[in-house]
């Protein structure tokens, strides 16, 4: 998928990839007080309609050090000292923290500079999507870190911060044309954050491309900010595409899927035949464990006096509450052989697993479908939970485009703390895509 390509009411100074940006302001060729100033006359021409922030002050930003430091903004579930955390909750709820979340204290560490609080759906659960798609205004902004999505693809800030516990940072970056991380959980980088699942939760980024997820990740060391190990990318990635048996997958995510495993043996690297039968299974105890902590964590906030939330959000965190504290353990249990069973295929015998990020095309923009209030998690989204489940890093990235206009994209799996390794394969799909949509479309017509 063309990556590059942004909505030409986008200024280009505003979505240079971030090494040439970083090239022209060494070089002089960049005038920062120009840029500022272009940057915050688009951001009050654009955020009304697509509505990415939840929390953004003019005078910051004309005064904040951008280009010259990178720009970040936080989903709403995530604290920064001084600014509001709404949870996405319409009315009846606001926390002022004093001190900001973790990883928001070690980003800015890093050098890079907050310039607003973006959208989340009701309780990071609510169907309802608070933004609109600025690239593909007619698809959907999908999931909780839709706000995150919305704010890089629309040229607000070159890296978002947001949350996953069940694909919630993967479906609205790809929806939305750009590039998310999932990092490996750890424990002390939820702290700060109001996780909707905090076994299965992480932190993780959006960027507009892959080219920009690595230089960001390499210029500001973000593998000790994140607290993974640095893994040699090895000159043939030993990698499997797989979908689950049996169940329908649209024929274009099925021809996305070929084309991707072709491509990517084509340029050297290696397939391998894994036996991946063991996974699918682990989407319906991911689903109930999900839910339950979902209620644990925000069913305490509906209770607060004067929160009033929508019934998809009311429902979404009363569904937990089924789930008794012995089921709520054994989940936990299965959770720890999930991740051994998945490390292992990750060590021994794989480098990467690709996996659909759906069995459909996006979701088009509009009300939610019914059915979707009544899945089997919040969120739904099922193929998505694998990972979140066995507590893997994950990327996700546009590859193509779909019969109706909408990026099509896979995700990708690695062992726990091999995050290094995602942002170079990121980077070599993301070389590959003109390819990938290439054998797509020849395949389509054979």
């Amino acid at each position: 998928m063309p990556t590059q390509d942004h909505p030409a009411h986008v200024p280009p100074a505003l979505v240079l990839p971030l090494a040439e940006r970083r090239r022209r302001l060494d070089a002089g060729a960049l005038d920062p007080a120009g840029y500022r100033s272009t940057l915050l006359d688009h951001i009050r021409r654009t955020d009304p309609q697509v509505r990415a922030f939840t929390d953004w002050r003019p005078a910051d930003t004309a005064d904040a050090p951008v280009p010259e430091r990178t720009s970040v903004s936080y989903k709403d579930t995530i604290h920064v000292a001084g600014r509001p955390t709404r949870l996405g909750i319409r009315s009846g709820y606001r926390d002022y923290p004093e001190d900001s979340a973790e990883i928001a204290t070690r980003l800015a560490a890093r050098g890079l500079t907050c310039v607003g609080k973006v959208t989340t759906t009701e309780c990071a659960l609510g169907t309802t999507k608070p933004s609109s798609n600025p690239r593909h205004p007619h698809v959907s902004t999908a999931g909780s870190s839709c706000g995150s999505a919305v704010a890089v693809a629309a040229g607000f800030c070159d890296v978002s911060v947001g949350s996953d516990s069940g694909g919630s940072l993967r479906w609205p970056a790809v929806y939305c044309g750009v590039t998310a991380l999932r990092a490996t959980p750890h424990p002390d980088l939820l702290a700060g954050v109001h996780a909707v699942s905090p076994s299965m939760e992480s932190t993780g980024l959006v960027t507009r491309t892959a080219a920009d997820l690595g230089w960001l990740w390499r210029h500001h060391s973000l593998a000790d900010c994140f607290g993974t190990t640095r893994v040699p990318y090895p000159g043939q990635l030993r990698h499997a595409v797989a979908a689950p048996p049996g169940e329908p997958l649209h024929p274009q995510v099925g021809a996305l899927l070929t084309a991707v495993d072709r491509v990517l043996t084509d340029h050297g690297h290696r397939p391998v035949a894994a036996d991946t039968d063991g996974i699918w299974a682990l989407r319906a105890p991911a689903g109930e464990l999900l839910a339950r902590e979902a209620h644990d964590s925000y069913a305490p906030v509906l209770d607060a006096p004067g929160v009033t939330v929508g019934p998809d959000t009311m429902a979404a965190i009363r569904r937990g509450a089924a789930t008794d504290d012995r089921r709520h353990a054994a989940l936990r249990d299965g959770q720890d052989r999930a991740e051994e069973l998945l490390t292992a295929l990750l060590t021994d015998e794989l480098d990467i697993l690709v996996l659909p990020l759906e069995a459909g095309l996006p979701d088009l923009a509009g009300p939610p479908a019914p059915s979707t209030l009544t899945g089997t998690a919040p969120g739904g989204g099922e193929l998505t939970l694998i990972a979140n489940y066995a507590r893997l890093p994950v990327l996700a990235l546009p590859l193509a485009l779909s019969e109706q206009d909408s990026p099509l994209g896979v995700q990708v799996l690695a062992a726990p703390g091999a995050d290094d390794l995602l942002v170079a394969v990121a980077e070599t799909l993301e070389d590959l895509a003109g390819a990938i949509a290439h054998t797509m479309r020849r395949t389509a017509h054979a």
